[in-house]
């Protein structure tokens, strides 16, 4: 694995950060927030089409009055149209919280997005959203409750409960499940699961068809902003926030499905608030977006081009 480029492509803003990345008629779709800092009332989110040499072609914004937007995810749907998922949280004059929400947005050209519409439950953080079979899954996550929540269907129509404290404090004995991703094999299903209690390991999940009982892995380590792309056969590429050397960097490793093993690849330029990666593996070519403050103390969005 050897980096081939790495060019900055989100500055603009003070604070540029929760990145995603999504191939989208034959282009590079990025996607994250921009405000004032990392906890500011301000967050917008902003999404750039790229070409695949990382060449910014165009750019758009979306806000909603009195909201701060977190954490953009993308993905595409069955009918082949781009969705975006985002954390609304409105807020105060003073920067109070005064309701939680999950919106989305859906676009046929990637130019122009439909009006938001809400989806899953309130109060439950919607992580990412990926597709399997035409059906939607992801998993939200709720602090106080210490768990989270599965939920399938489509959250432009129908989006409900699939399997509630999937893992949990109260039944797994893990403390604070957040953020995660999941990839499928036909019939099996495979979650990521960053925690911030206890131990902080992250947890690989396993499950089958209908996806209603999970077993648990702890791989031993910290991840931070999970995302994993399926590799060979019953293994997977993971990037996300590791501890490295007592430092916190964005890191690539390859996971046995099987048993959680980790084998660490590359670690890519990275420093101070850093993470929150996106994949798009296209050939040989790998593409990874990232936000990073390693240059000028300033967080800032990157997009790299490694070579598998």
């Amino acid at each position: 694995m050897q980096l081939n480029w790495l060019e900055k492509i989100g500055h603009k803003a003070n604070h540029n950060a929760f990145v995603d990345l999504c191939e989208f008629k034959q282009q590079l779709f990025c996607c994250y927030r921009e405000a004032e800092n990392h906890i500011s009332a301000d967050g917008s989110i902003r999404i750039l089409c790229l070409d695949l040499s990382g060449n910014v072609l165009y750019s758009d914004k979306i806000t909603v009055p009195n909201t701060d937007l977190r954490d953009p995810k993308l993905t595409l749907t069955p009918e082949g149209q781009l969705l975006l998922l985002a954390y609304a949280r409105q807020t105060s004059v003073n920067n109070q919280t005064i309701t939680r929400r999950n919106l989305t947005w859906l676009s046929q050209t990637g130019h122009t997005w439909s009006a938001a519409k809400e989806c899953a439950q309130a109060g439950w953080w919607l992580w990412r959203l990926r597709w399997h079979k035409d059906t939607a899954y992801g998993f939200a996550y709720n602090r106080k409750q210490n768990a989270i929540h599965l939920y399938s269907g489509n959250p432009r129509r129908s989006f409900h409960l699939h399997q509630p404290y999937a893992l949990s404090l109260s039944q797994h004995k893990k403390g604070y499940p957040n953020e995660s991703d999941i990839i499928f094999d036909n019939q099996k299903a495979y979650a990521l699961v960053r925690r911030d209690a206890d131990s902080y390991s992250a947890q690989l999940g396993h499950s089958r068809f209908p996806y209603k009982k999970w077993k648990w892995i702890d791989l031993g380590r910290y991840i931070g902003g999970p995302v994993m792309l399926a590799l060979e056969e019953n293994f997977a590429l993971v990037a996300g926030r590791i501890v490295k050397q007592g430092k916190l960097v964005t890191g690539l490793l390859r996971m046995n499905l099987l048993n959680g093993d980790l084998q660490e690849l590359l670690i890519l330029p990275s420093a101070g608030d850093n993470s929150y990666p996106g994949l798009v593996l296209k050939g040989t070519l790998l593409y990874v977006s990232y936000y990073s403050s390693h240059e000028d103390h300033k967080s800032c969005v990157y997009l790299a081009q490694i070579n598998m």
